[in-house]
């Protein structure tokens, strides 16, 4: 009987952006070992069981319960496998599986971005809110700076918002000429652009600005436009599902805590203008990541962007930190693992369903990362 890879997360609206991505990275994951999957919206600790039961065999399960909103401890899914996104390691103690960003990751794309503008000194902004993960970024980033030899003042956390609005308008008037600004998510840097209005700041003539998440309707709320990191949650369900899978074997590493770096900077006019502004790689990842596996050449994606193509093999390696050849393989991979580890698929017939014109050119892109065979990974990491 085919199983099912279960979505579970606490929100009793529809899917948002950022729950869709996640899902289509657990069923990219769940399509190629031939799981079903299916989600729960509104998941809740006294209807848990009758959902699993419902949904029998139970391949495993990804939860995104993990904040103020609800909580699923691991104890209520018995010999299910479970995986959290975003839970904070207080929340379920340590010995569990869990994904979230790379908040120090993030720190640095938000750095290499400004720091591009040649600033004065740089500052950070943090979430209202106080999550941990603000904190992490904000470190972060200031010990990035200071490591530059700048200078990194951080704005201190007022949790009132009217107090906070004063405050930070305030703080931003008696920043350096030309400083520049990271504000830890979107939400952040809508506040900095209207703070900055109120303080006499031009932005992006006087002060440079990125924020976190590529929230479209926030960073398009203000103006200028804000410069944004876009987090790959695509790949967080890929990942979260793929642990998932390594629980089901008792792989060395299954209960552990996974990092999952941003996906790239996208460019508005906070950071510089719109000649800086690059659509054109967000939709050639979004296309890698749908057809790679189909047979997709990096020549194919790049005779689709405009311009020249050393041109935007060099904003695509700018804004990814690798290359579409590079990203193109990494998907194919991904695939090729998730065949090896959980099918019993013959090590000939995965170069075709993973995108390869030729077993060699697998075995050459595999071997040249992992160090052995295909036969040898899998003989290791099925035992």
């Amino acid at each position: 009987m085919e199983e099912t890879l279960l979505y579970l997360y606490f929100n009793p609206k529809p899917r948002d952006r950022i729950q869709e991505l996640t899902y289509a990275g657990i069923r990219r994951y769940a399509a190629a070992v031939g799981w079903k999957t299916e989600v729960w919206s509104r998941a809740r600790p006294d209807g848990l069981a009758a959902f699993l039961k419902a949904h029998h065999p139970v391949a495993g399960c990804v939860v995104e319960c993990s904040d103020d909103n609800g909580s699923l401890p691991p104890r209520l899914f018995g010999p299910v496998p479970v995986v959290y996104l975003h839970a904070r390691p207080s929340l379920y103690g340590t010995g569990v599986a869990r994904v979230g960003i790379d908040d120090e990751a993030v720190a640095r794309a938000a750095f290499r971005e400004l720091a591009a503008v040649r600033p004065s000194s740089y500052a950070v902004v943090g979430d209202a809110r106080l999550f941990s993960w603000s904190g992490l970024r904000e470190r972060a980033f200031r010990a990035l700076a200071e490591a530059a030899g700048a200078e990194c003042r951080v704005f201190p956390h007022v949790s009132d918002a009217t107090r906070r609005a004063a405050r930070l308008s305030s703080w931003i008037a008696r920043l350096p000429p030309r400083a520049a600004v990271f504000a830890v998510n979107d939400f952040a840097a809508e506040d900095v652009v209207r703070a900055a209005r109120a303080a006499g700041r031009s932005i992006p003539r006087d002060l440079a600005l990125v924020g976190v998440d590529d929230n479209e309707a926030v960073c398009r709320s203000v103006s200028p436009a804000v410069s944004s990191i876009r987090l790959d949650f695509e790949r967080e369900g890929y990942m979260a599902a793929q642990l998932v899978g390594k629980t089901r074997l008792g792989l060395k590493g299954a209960d552990e805590a996974v990092s999952v770096p941003p996906l790239m900077t996208v460019r508005r006019d906070s950071t510089g203008g719109s000649g800086r502004r690059d659509p054109h790689v967000l939709q050639a990842v979004e296309r890698i990541r749908r057809e790679a596996c189909n047979g997709l050449e990096a020549a194919a994606v790049i005779a689709r962007a405009p311009g020249s193509k050393s041109l935007f093999n060099q904003r695509f390696r700018e804004a990814t930190g690798h290359s579409v050849h590079d990203e193109i393989e990494r998907v194919r991979l991904d695939k090729a693992f998730a065949l090896l580890s959980q099918t019993d698929t013959s090590v000939g017939a995965i170069a075709g369903l993973c995108g390869y014109r030729t077993h060699i050119a697998l075995h050459k892109a595999f071997r040249l990362r992992t160090g052995m065979s295909m036969s040898e990974w899998r003989a290791r990491f099925r035992t």
